[in-house]
């Protein structure tokens, strides 16, 4: 799916980030959706790994919901294209969250568990 380019930037500043996160929350809760990614802790070794097999400058993120229907994110390292390599099957996911510091119900400085 091709999107045009959009010139404005997301933002970076926390508080626009919190509010960003805020009205992700009420999206989910006004369609009553259930199960969709809000936050989760990603390894940060395994994250490196990824950047090393990039041949871009960029990573691919993707959102998938397994067969159990969980959703969740994954990233695969990139060719030159910016296409995700065929030539290697290294991805990562979030941790299990059965490695601390996991603070799953505990708020944070961008949005409430």
């Amino acid at each position: 799916m091709n999107t045009p380019a959009n010139t404005v930037p997301y933002p970076t500043d926390p508080i626009r980030l919190k509010e960003a996160c805020e009205r992700y929350d009420q999206l989910l809760a006004e369609k009553d959706l259930q199960g969709f990614y809000r936050v989760d802790f990603f390894d940060v070794a395994e994250i490196r790994a990824i950047l090393d097999l990039c041949q871009s400058e960029h990573a691919k993120i993707y959102y998938g919901i397994d067969e159990t229907g969980r959703h969740f994110l994954f990233m695969a390292p990139t060719q030159a294209d910016g296409r995700a390599r065929e030539d290697v099957d290294t991805t990562v996911a979030p941790c299990c969250c059965q490695i601390p510091p996991c603070p799953k119900e505990e708020d944070d400085r961008y949005t409430s568990m």
